[in-house]
């Protein structure tokens, strides 16, 4: 099996519009590899919350509405003491919650690299 790259995941879960097990597969397979089970993070806010925490420990997320107010976002940033906003910060918008997350998370994970 080939493994994809970062970006590539990245386009893959922009071009989702909703639950989707192949997705799921190569989220785990990229970035949870440990994980036995089948998490369902293309649907599930949990599990997205989870798989957060597991690769980028000590970051905050916040979800919310776009500025229209129409599809939701997501933003992560590492929690910093000053709270001067001099952190990076990953946002996205989505269809859904948990995809908003997933564009966050991946796009944090660009950041990092």
């Amino acid at each position: 099996m080939e493994r994809i790259s970062l970006e590539e995941l990245g386009k893959q879960i922009g071009a989702a519009t909703g639950s989707d097990a192949e997705l799921d597969r190569l989220i785990r397979d990229k970035l949870d590899a440990g994980n036995a089970s089948s998490p369902r993070y293309s649907s599930s806010v949990d599990d997205c919350i989870a798989l957060i925490g597991a690769v980028l420990p000590g970051w905050a997320w916040h979800v919310g509405h776009g500025a229209r107010g129409i599809f939701p976002y997501a933003s992560l940033h590492p929690k910093s003491p000053a709270g001067d906003g001099s952190e990076p910060r990953a946002e996205a918008t989505a269809p859904t919650v948990p995809l908003a997350l997933l564009q966050a998370l991946v796009k944090a994970l660009l950041l990092k690299d």
